[in-house]
């Protein structure tokens, strides 16, 4: 926290956006008994995120302030999210704070949305999260939410209003966003899933008339338990067959005297249930985001959605400690000191990493300039694996111990230089060729 508060200087954000990832082990890391209490932290198996729960991992947790990384930690394999955003902010909140200040705001994933972390963490800390649709009171809220109440935003493609709730005995604000490019994914998933329904029901309905029953009061039962079953379609008719049948195995009719009973078979008709698909279509591009900052000056509903939206930070930050690039996206330590050492020197290189790319991506701003992307094609906004990309097949003359040149520098090379300072322009300007 003092390294990253120390090097950022002018960069000021306003979020703390936290969030985990896992990262999966080979081997066993088993300890003896007592052992395990001097260890910093327990490999062992757990929910993973890169979905290999045949291994066992260790977790890790960020929080970056906009797209510059202020803490990382390494956890126990089998970590909760739900359990550790409220202990990060309770263990290491006030650090942050007297280095940070008192205005920032946490951000988490809906993991967070309990009512237990709710109550521990309000009256402390504002955040903003995302609430489940499992919630009823989220469905609801989504199913009822009035189109023509929605507002546009400077965000392109999201509408959005806001309510007062008390959720878990904590007064919240939901602000509920309508985001055209969702409504249009969901839809069509939505569709897919209502076709592939359809196929299944079919089979359903023919096995269903192909089967026999010794009371019409167990096949209507049957048929009515498939019905509920099915989550866009219902039965639209339904004509119960009647026959005797002999009781002896064989085939044919029965005989005049020959023993009989009689037998049933169902004869179903299904169409769309148009209500439930209507109901489903309604929560559709929609989602509540909610914070317990209910001043709207201090907050606005639209600042509330981009502080969420900008969450794509930590899973940033994430994609470049899994790069084969940067790190292997495999661990191959055995002691779990050497794991938690790897970790910390992992996020110092994620902080190198974005303060390069932040000074880059300004300086091409405020000089008004562009550099080629990997199609060629003008950028303000390059990535620094770019860069590094770019600078490949650079190489430093040695005559012993002293520099003597710095070979196959271009043009695009020295302009990258010449943005990003003269202390960049000193290590690689002392001769070109």
């Amino acid at each position: 926290m003092r390294i990253a508060a120390n090097a950022y200087g002018e960069y000021e954000g306003r979020f703390w956006h936290n969030d985990t990832t896992t990262m999966s082990l080979q081997g066993e890391y088993k300890h003896e008994e007592g052992d395990l209490d001097a260890a910093p932290i327990e490999i062992t198996y757990g929910f993973s995120k890169d979905h290999r729960p045949d291994l066992k991992q260790f977790v890790i947790s960020l929080v970056m302030s906009d797209d510059l990384p202020v803490f990382i930690q390494a956890l126990n394999g089998n970590t909760s999210d739900k359990d550790h955003f409220r202990e990060i902010v309770k263990e290491y909140g006030t650090s942050l704070r007297e280095k940070w200040g008192n205005n920032k705001i946490w951000v988490w994933d809906s993991a967070f949305y309990s009512e237990k972390n709710l109550r521990e963490i309000s009256d402390s800390y504002k955040w903003i999260t995302r609430v489940p649709e499992t919630l009823s009171e989220a469905k609801e809220v989504l199913e009822n939410a009035d189109m023509e109440k929605m507002r546009s935003t400077a965000l392109a493609g999201y509408r959005l209003f806001s309510i007062e709730v008390g959720y878990g005995g904590v007064k919240q604000r939901w602000v509920v966003v309508f985001s055209e490019k969702a409504f249009a994914r969901e839809t069509k998933t939505l569709e897919k899933k209502i076709k592939k329904e359809k196929e299944q029901v079919e089979k359903e309905v023919w096995h269903l008339s192909n089967q026999e029953f010794y009371s019409e009061k167990d096949g209507l039962t049957d048929a009515r338990k498939k019905e509920k079953r099915w989550k866009y379609h219902k039965i639209s008719a339904i004509e119960v067959e009647e026959r005797n049948k002999k009781k002896s195995e064989g085939r044919g009719r029965p005989g005049k005297d020959e023993p009989t009973q009689t037998v049933y078979r169902i004869k179903a008709g299904f169409e769309k249930d148009k209500s439930a698909i209507e109901k489903e279509t309604l929560r559709k591009g929609k989602f509540i985001v909610a914070t317990n900052e209910l001043d709207g000056e201090k907050l606005s509903d639209e600042e509330a959605l981009k502080g969420y939206k900008e969450q794509q930070h930590a899973e940033r930050g994430f994609r470049f400690l899994k790069d084969p690039m940067f790190f292997a996206h495999s661990m191959f330590l055995e002691n779990e000191d050497r794991i938690v050492a790897m970790v910390l020197v992992m996020g110092l290189a994620l902080m190198v990493y974005s303060l390069a790319e932040k000074k880059l991506r300004g300086a091409l701003e405020l000089e008004n300039e562009t550099i080629p992307d990997q199609k060629k094609k003008p950028t303000k906004k390059p990535t620094i694996r770019r860069v590094f990309q770019v600078f490949e097949g650079i190489t430093v003359l040695y005559r012993g111990s002293e520099k003597v040149k710095v070979l196959n520098l271009r043009p695009i090379h020295r302009k990258i230089l010449a943005l990003l300072g003269p202390e960049y322009e000193r290590m690689y300007c002392t001769g070109y060729g």
